[in-house]
């Protein structure tokens, strides 16, 4: 099955490259918001933005600074603050140049549509939106990375330590063959030569991970889509990663579906075909782009073993933005059965749930509210109890919320806090943190940070510090450096223990495809000390 996954991987790489032609643009568009330390732009995979994109920003023909994309939807896109010579706001342009690769197939004309929208920026006054331009062809947009890993841990208790060669390989392929499909492809191998594996019952160091194999098409305006491989459904996020299939019929706003499949095992080669699940679903969708906009979906999920009912819920996931200044997100799961004296009863009882709101009421403010609720869940077949998460689950309970200040001189002070009433003999708990920053300190690109919380929980309490400095040198070499220093009391017995680390992490960017990082942690703890190093060689394309 392996060879089968590197050929068609090796077949779609080498079709992008016939049959193409290639030309230079230079694509400008404009900033649509600015938050602390990200900035949105009103473009996004329909005017060919790509999450690793560099785009300069300009203001009044004068460059002030630049920003990498982070995350692209599919008309904006939101990007990390890489320099800034003065401060950023709405209606900036930015500018990048691409190469533009355009295959005409059959009667398919190159459009252009050149009608520029209008928007009003925070003072009120219009300002002109660069028209969008769309090219129907039939190419295939590759991108993705190709690595070479080196992870390595030693500990004072040489049990501990930790020697992991290993391959990284990320791979998109959008409108694939011209069908507006998407093939993802997300694997790591590693090696522990360290024989560390054998603590965990394995028989072999060697190890090989897909975290992702799909194709999927999701085209708006399309009546129909699909997926199939190793995936996850943006419809119904509560059914995890499977080894299936989705297909959905798309009526004007609504879109129906249903999907199915075998739990991941492992997240290896194999499938385990015992444990299964499927879902129906029901998704609304309205909005006339990013900022204004209504996403709700309700669905029917079960999950079996050996075709046996093992689970039975009901998931509701609804997000709404109010444009720039607000957006709401909810998830929540409802268990159709509980079980009473070892026996499974009809009931409906609530398991997981999330809430967020953000609000941004004015450029210098930021605020966040929210309120998280993890239950657990039985499963009755397999007889286990699970928080359905990947964290603890008393890390995800209760209220959470953050404001944040932007300030003059790229100042920013945020303040965040959490708290959790109590359950069962245990005390409430909470954490309360502050941090202040300034980014490009006295003109010398040089930004630093400051943050301390104090954390109190269920069996322990503590205060922890953190300092940390980063620069980018001719924007190719970025260099950070982080101390942390965390001192914390159990309660019950009365002792207390400190743990200092130290983090020195550098990325230098060889190419425009080669880059390099390197990043070393010392790790000084009252009972034991240990010493990390993870470096990495790659390519992106």
């Amino acid at each position: 099955m392996r060879k089968i996954f590197l050929t068609i991987i090796l077949f779609t790489s080498l079709f992008a490259a016939f049959g193409n032609s290639q030309t230079k643009k230079e694509l400008r568009f404009a900033i649509s918001y600015v938050a602390s330390s990200v900035v949105y732009i009103d473009a996004g995979r329909e005017r060919r933005i790509e999450v690793g994109d560099t785009l300069k920003i300009y203001n009044a023909g004068k460059e002030i600074g630049s920003v990498a994309v982070t995350a692209v939807s599919r008309r904006s896109s939101a990007a990390q603050i890489v320099s800034q010579k003065s401060p950023f706001s709405v209606g900036n342009e930015a500018v990048i140049v691409k190469e533009i690769v355009e295959t005409i197939a059959g009667n398919e004309q190159a459009k252009t549509d050149t009608a520029a929208s209008v928007k009003r920026d925070s003072s009120g006054a219009s300002m002109k939106i660069p028209a969008v331009v769309i090219v129907q062809s039939t190419e295939n947009i590759v991108s993705g990375r190709v690595g070479v890993q080196y992870n390595s841990i030693t500990a004072e208790n040489s049990r501990f330590n930790v020697s992991q060669p290993s391959t990284v390989l990320r791979l998109d392929v959008q409108n694939l063959f011209g069908t507006g499909a998407m093939l993802s492809f997300y694997d790591r191998s590693y090696y522990e030569s360290k024989q560390a594996y054998a603590m965990y019952g394995s028989s072999s160091g060697l190890n090989h991970r897909i975290y992702e194999f799909t194709v999927q098409r999701d085209v708006a305006g399309s009546d129909y889509g699909y997926g199939f491989g190793r995936m996850t459904s943006r419809y119904v996020g509560g059914m995890g990663t499977f080894d299936g299939f989705q297909m959905f019929y798309r009526y004007d706003n609504f879109t129906a579906g249903v999907l199915g499949g075998a739990q991941v095992s492992n997240r290896s080669l194999s499938v385990n075909t015992n444990d299964t699940k499927a879902s129906f679903f029901l998704n609304y969708r309205q909005g006339i782009d990013f900022f204004h906009q209504f996403d709700g979906t309700i669905a029917y999920g079960r999950q079996m073993v050996s075709s046996r009912l093992d689970r039975e819920f009901i998931y509701l996931q609804n997000s709404l933005s109010l444009g720039p200044e607000l957006s709401l997100y909810e998830s929540t799961e409802l268990e159709l059965n509980d079980i009473t004296n070892g026996v499974r009863t009809g009931a409906l009882r609530l398991s997981n749930t999330f809430f967020t709101v953000n609000y941004y009421p004015v450029q210098w403010l930021t605020t966040s509210i929210g309120y998280d609720a993890s239950r657990s869940v039985y499963l009755f077949e397999s007889m286990k109890t699970i928080s359905d998460t990947l964290f603890d689950k008393n890390i995800l309970q209760g209220f959470r919320g953050s404001v944040t200040f932007r300030l003059p001189y790229f100042i920013t002070l945020s303040t965040n806090g959490t708290y959790r009433t109590r359950s069962g003999n245990t005390r409430d708990a909470y954490n309360l943190g502050t941090s202040l920053r300034m980014s490009d300190i006295l003109n010398s690109d040089v930004n630093a940070g400051v943050r301390y919380a104090r954390i109190v929980g269920e069996f322990s309490e503590g205060n922890n510090y953190t300092v940390d400095f980063d620069r980018t040198f001719f924007y190719a070499l970025s260099v950070s450096l982080r101390y942390d220093y965390y001192q914390y009391t159990i309660v019950s017995l009365k002792q207390t223990y400190t743990t200092q680390t130290a983090t020195a992490n550098l990325y230098y960017r060889l190419s425009k495809m080669w880059y390099t990082s390197l990043s070393m942690d010392g790790v000084f703890d009252t009972t034991m000390n240990s010493y990390r190093v993870f470096a990495e060689i790659g390519m992106r394309f």
